[in-house]
């Protein structure tokens, strides 16, 4: 499939989801997610692939939504502007959802939608010097949408001072608080990234599906059960099998 907001390239097992917006900094607007949501759905359903890579094109990962999306939006009555806001939760369940590792590849800005974006991603690893803000209030709107993925990420207290205040700051801070796992300097950037993406690599692929659908709503899961499941089933078999021989279980590919 092809996108006009976004490229997705597949190499090997990883595949790697790049907004290409860069001349409004990747800046969101219906059609982009609209094709984000695609092309998570397309990556989820193909057994082949093992990670997901998102990030973005230019001088900035996502400075939140398209300009000229807000301005449409004054137009709107209510229900008009929850068609628009319908599309945004619906890309953000989506990628909350994805039954493979997302990691987050982050630099420039990420602001509002785009602060977003790194809720839902499982790791994140982000350039020292980018710049996060929970901008909504700022513009006089709320960040409702991505409310419980911040709060599930950060905890209630710093949503409630970084969402009241849309107050920036950096990416050392945004790993002190648990928004990224890895704050690092430009050149260290792709280390960092080959670094994450073989470890993931490490890992049973349905045993990180269901420990991520695990995480999503543990209260409805009995966890001797999910453990139960797991050993009997192929992929548990294989690992636990692989590790008393003291080989690489069957999934690890040289």
């Amino acid at each position: 499939m092809t996108y006009s907001t976004l490229d997705l390239k597949i190499d090997s097992y990883c595949a790697t989801i790049s907004l290409n917006r860069p001349d409004v900094r990747n800046a969101m607007n219906e059609t982009m997610m609209q094709e984000i949501t695609s092309a998570f759905h397309s990556v989820g359903q193909d057994t082949s692939i093992r990670i997901v890579v998102l990030k973005g094109e230019g001088a900035s990962f996502c400075a939140g939504a398209d300009v000229n999306m807000m301005k449409n939006s004054i137009e709107q009555t209510s229900e008009e502007n929850k068609t628009g806001t319908m599309l945004l939760s619906t890309m953000y369940k989506t990628i909350d959802g994805c039954n493979k590792p997302v990691v987050g590849i982050v630099h420039g800005h990420a602001f509002g939608g785009g602060f977003g974006l790194c809720t839902v991603c499982d790791i994140v690893v982000a350039e020292e010097k980018t710049l996060f803000s929970l901008s909504e209030v700022l513009i006089g709107i709320v960040p409702a949408v991505i409310g419980p993925y911040t709060e599930r990420k950060i905890g209630n207290s710093w949503f409630r001072a970084l969402g009241i205040s849309g107050e920036r700051f950096d990416a050392p801070f945004a790993e002190k608080i648990g928004l990224i796992h890895y704050s690092v300097k430009e050149n260290d950037m792709k280390m960092m990234t080959d670094h994450v993406v073989k470890q993931l690599l490490k890992g049973g692929p349905n045993s990180q599906a269901k420990f991520k659908e695990y995480l999503r709503d543990m209260d409805s899961f009995d966890s001797a059960d999910v453990i139960a499941e797991i050993r009997a089933n192929d992929e548990g078999q294989e690992g636990l099998t692989a590790f008393l021989e003291k080989r690489k279980p069957n999934w690890i590919k040289d």
